[in-house]
């Protein structure tokens, strides 16, 4: 088996790759320095990525696959107002799983880099679920309002800022992280419950 077909080294090389963005910016991430932080030769993430736009590309791609399957893990229970609930949980731990990954997904650490169509629609798959899940709390008659993309867009915007915040250390110590999201995304949420809590 060839160096590249190793199990695992593709996520390695990824994750590392982030950290590297992350600790030296886009000018210190190289195919070579990736090679040498691995301890691998340079033929094996050559022809893993070709170049440097294609590792950023695989480390978009990748960040969003783990977002996806995280959220592919939450249950469809009887209660969609839990399940909306547990949806923002699980987008905050795979947040806080891949934080050099979710730098490079919502931030600005490659300004060159652009994901392209397929790294559009990777990201598009990641927020979806969210929609469908304020609509079907929607049609339960838990939240008012017919147009779920609008709520979806609050409610991720409050659990991206906190996710940011905690990723970022910013966030005031007030308790648990844990516990601050939750509130703050049922805060998120409350005007548009059609009962109070």
């Amino acid at each position: 088996m060839s160096t590249a077909d190793r199990p695992g080294l593709t996520d390695r090389l990824v994750d590392e790759a982030a950290r590297i963005l992350v600790e030296s910016g886009p000018a210190g991430l190289s195919l070579r320095r990736l090679a040498t932080a691995c301890g691998v030769s340079t033929m094996p993430v050559y022809t893993l990525f070709g170049d440097k736009q294609g590792l950023l590309a695989a480390m978009h791609r990748e960040g969003f696959r783990r977002l996806g399957a995280a959220l592919e893990q939450v249950a469809v229970t009887g209660d969609p107002l839990a399940d909306l609930t547990a949806l923002g949980a699980a987008y905050r731990a795979a947040a806080l799983a891949s934080p050099h990954l979710y730098a490079l997904m919502f931030g600005h650490m490659a300004p060159d880099f652009s994901p392209g169509e397929q790294g559009r629609a990777a990201a598009d798959a990641t927020y979806q679920p969210l929609v469908d899940a304020v609509a079907r709390c929607q049609r339960a008659g838990v939240l008012r309002g017919d147009d779920p993309q609008r709520i979806a867009l609050h409610l991720w915007a409050v659990a991206h800022g906190m996710v940011n915040l905690e990723l970022n250390r910013q966030l005031p110590p007030l308790g648990d992280p844990a516990d601050l999201f939750r509130e703050a995304l049922g805060y998120a949420g409350a005007p548009f419950l059609t009962a109070p809590a």
